[in-house]
C-alpha cells in the first residue's frame, strides 16, 4: 500500500503575521511536490525539516497538480509536511501565534532567529509596528559565523540574526533567556522547562510536555536508533550483555529518529527482529553524512564508532 503524505498550506494574517486560515492534502510521491518546490528542498528528501515560503506561482502549481482547493489572495503562504497523528496538544502552541499572544498578555517572550542576510525576518514589519506604538520592546542580536555558509541553492548566510520581542514589563527574560542558552554541558530537561517558563507557558502546560517527551522517549543531545538483525548477530549482542553491536561482514540499514515513531512500513523495510539503541545524535548523523535523513547505512567497519556512541543497552523490541 502506497504511503500517503499530509501537507498543509497556511495563509498569515496580514496584520498579526499569524495563521488565519489553512488547508490539509495528501502526497503519494514525494518527488513530485520536491520538484515543485525547486531547489529549497533538493537537501530535504522528506520535505519535513523546513517550512517553504511559497509564492503565487507555487501555489498555483500546488493547486493544479494536486487539485487543491486555497484561495490565499494576497496573504503570505506557507507550506509544512503534517505531523502524523499522534495525541492533540491540550493547550494552543505558541509558534505560529507570537504577535497575537503577546498582545493578548498569554505570551511573555519570543524570539525569532533566521540566518542573515537579510537583517529582518519575515514579519518583522507586522512586530515593529506594535514596538513603534510602545507595546512592544525589542532587542537584536547578531552572532557572524566563522567564514559565510553556502546554501544549496546558492544564497550566502554571513551569520544568524536573532530578533527578541517581549510585552512592556518583561524586558528581563530576554536577558534571562540568553543565560540559560549559554549554560554548559547540553541542553536538558530543567532548561527545557526554564524556557517554557520565559516564553509564558503555565505549569499545567509544562508538565504535559515533560511528560510527553517521556512517552516519546525523547533524551536531548540522544537519538534512537533501529535496525533487524539475524538469529546469529542477535545471540552476539546478548553475549555482549546487550551493551555492543555485532561484527558484522555486512552493511547495516538502519532508521534514527529523535522520537519514539517507527512506522509500519519502516518497520517492513527493517525485517522481522527488530532492536533499538540510543546514541549521542551530533557525531552518529556526523558519522552518517546524511543528518537531515532518518534512513542510513551503516558500513561494515562503521560498527565500532557506532559502538562507542551507545548511550544506553541495546533492546530487542520485535522477535
Amino acid at each position: 500500500m502506497t504511503e500517503r503524505h499530509r501537507f498543509i498550506l497556511q495563509a498569515y494574517h496580514p496584520e498579526y503575521a499569524c495563521p488565519a486560515f489553512e488547508t490539509m492534502f495528501t502526497v503519494e510521491r514525494l518527488e513530485e511536490l520536491q520538484l515543485l518546490l525547486g531547489p529549497d528542498a533538493q537537501d530535504d528528501p522528506q520535505l519535513d525539516q523546513k517550512l517553504y515560503h511559497l509564492d503565487p506561482t507555487d501555489i498555483e502549481a500546488i493547486r493544479q497538480r494536486f487539485d487543491v482547493a486555497f484561495e490565499a489572495g494576497e496573504r503570505d503562504v506557507v507550506l509544512f509536511k503534517a505531523d502524523e497523528p499522534d495525541e492533540d496538544t491540550p493547550y494552543l502552541s505558541h509558534t505560529g501565534y507570537e504577535l497575537p499572544l503577546m498582545l493578548d498578555g498569554r505570551k511573555k517572550l519570543a524570539n525569532m532567529y533566521f540566518e542573515y542576510p537579510p537583517h529582518r525576518h519575515p514579519h518583522e514589519d507586522q512586530f515593529d509596528r506594535f514596538v513603534a506604538e510602545g507595546l512592544l520592546h525589542k532587542e537584536v542580536d547578531v552572532e557572524p559565523f566563522d567564514k559565510p555558509i553556502k546554501s544549496i541553492t546558492g544564497k550566502v548566510f554571513d551569520g544568524v540574526r536573532t530578533a527578541y520581542y517581549t510585552p512592556k514589563g518583561e524586558e528581563w527574560r530576554i536577558q534571562a533567556f540568553r543565560l540559560i542558552r549559554k549554560t554548559k554541558g547540553g541542553w536538558n530537561d530543567t532548561l527545557e522547562r526554564l524556557e517554557g517558563m520565559l516564553y509564558g507557558y503555565d505549569d499545567w502546560q509544562n508538565d504535559w510536555w515533560e511528560e510527553y517527551r517521556r512517552r516519546k522517549l525523547r533524551q536531548f543531545g540522544t537519538s534512537l536508533v533501529y535496525a533487524a538483525l539475524s538469529p546469529s548477530e542477535l545471540a552476539a549482542v546478548e553475549q555482549s550483555g546487550f551493551r555492543a553491536l555485532p561484527t558484522l561482514d555486512r552493511s547495516l540499514k538502519v532508521i534514527s529518529s529523535f522520537d519514539d515513531d517507527l512506522t509500519e512500513d519502516e518497520r517492513r523495510q527493517l525485517g522481522s527482529t527488530l532492536i533499538r539503541f540510543r546514541v549521542k545524535a551530533a557525531p552518529f548523523l556526523g558519522l552518517m553524512g546524511s543528518p537531515r535523513e532518518r534512513g542510513h547505512v551503516v558500513r561494515a567497519e562503521q560498527i565500532k564508532d557506532v559502538n562507542a556512541l551507545l548511550v544506553e543497552k541495546i533492546e530487542v523490541i520485535a522477535q
